[in-house]
């Protein structure tokens, strides 16, 4: 990921990490811009606004930490819609990708944590066209979803809106690849410790007298894994520094396809001790699996950036580069 040569900024990173791992030991979804005020956060994003936002998301990912982040760099591109401060944005649906699931009069969708304050809610309209209003919770009913990654807090949303509505297509479009910018980011982080953590499991397991970690097989595994998630890294790197809407939902794509790769290659070589309670490899297995449902899943967006692309090019003209064969 990017790094600011300034000499100021590992301790920018120190500083960050160290609070998001204890919001993580709150186990609750926290509002995190009175923390980051206490460091200065203003004055580090104007120095480094790229990458500030995207070690926020890296911090939250290896600290399994829950907090308001998405919303506030969703919010970030619909402030100028919106008649002073708003707490979260109604999220889709799961099915329904990054298509918002309210429509003109009813409100239905997802926020992260609890329900409250005032919510932005993003209402679908005739030919992909997007509107937004604000609610308060109060007239809202919500409900704590049963989530795969049981330490997850969201709530499911539903209830009517007779608010204004205003226009809000660019604006939505933009804060949907915001999200996919920093859920991949928070993937990648957790692809990251998942990886290092069956590292330094083959690498202290031994068996029949030597290491795991000196055996072909588990060695090859994470030897892809770690390929996958490189490649992964580099392309979301990418999207931070020359942003774009297609950008962002590759960036998604492949961060959510590498975090599922690497899962797959650390719980092969960990074996039934990366599934207990006291291990915790899973804990960023589920929640990398969890999160890759928000704003559109790796094989939704895989399927809609499909269709995009066969939509703009003709049968007989070749597909641009960013299309490869896995």
């Amino acid at each position: 990921m990017m790094t600011p040569t300034d000499e100021s900024w590992p301790m920018v990173e120190e500083a960050v990490f160290r609070l998001f791992d204890d919001v993580a030991a709150e186990q609750d979804h926290v509002a995190i811009d009175p923390l980051l005020a206490e460091l200065g956060w203003a004055e580090i994003e104007t120095e480094y606004p790229v990458e500030a936002c995207a070690l926020l998301f890296r911090a939250q990912g290896r600290s399994l930490a829950q907090t308001d982040a998405l919303d506030r760099v969703m919010l970030a591109e619909l402030k100028a819609l919106t008649d002073g401060p708003v707490d979260a944005v109604v999220l889709p649906a799961l099915k329904q990708g990054s298509r918002p699931s309210s429509n003109e009069g009813q409100v239905k969708g997802i926020v992260l944590g609890q329900l409250r304050g005032r919510v932005a809610v993003p209402v679908s309209g005739a030919m992909g066209t997007v509107s937004l209003t604000v609610v308060d919770a109060d007239q809202l009913h919500g409900e704590r979803l049963d989530t795969f990654d049981e330490s997850v807090v969201w709530t499911r949303v539903e209830g009517a809106t007779d608010g204004d509505l205003v226009d809000a297509s660019t604006e939505w479009g933009r804060a949907v690849a915001a999200a996919h910018r920093a859920l991949a980011t928070e993937l990648v982080a957790l692809a990251d410790r998942a990886l290092q953590i069956a590292v330094e499991h083959v690498s202290a397991r031994v068996q029949f007298g030597i290491p795991i970690g000196s055996l072909q097989s588990p060695r090859h595994a994470l030897a892809t894994a770690a390929a996958k998630l490189d490649g992964a890294r580099a392309l979301l790197e990418d999207s931070w520094r020359y942003g774009g809407v297609l950008s962002a939902q590759t960036a998604k794509v492949s961060a959510g396809r590498a975090h599922r790769v690497v899962s797959d290659a650390v719980l092969q070589v960990c074996g039934a001790i990366g599934l207990t309670a006291e291990h915790d490899l899973h804990r960023y297995v589920r929640r990398g699996f969890q999160l890759d449902s928000l704003c559109g899943s790796y094989q939704h967006l895989e399927s809609v950036l499909a269709e995009r692309l066969f939509d703009i090019y003709a049968p007989d003209r070749p597909l641009p580069a960013i299309i490869t064969l896995d």
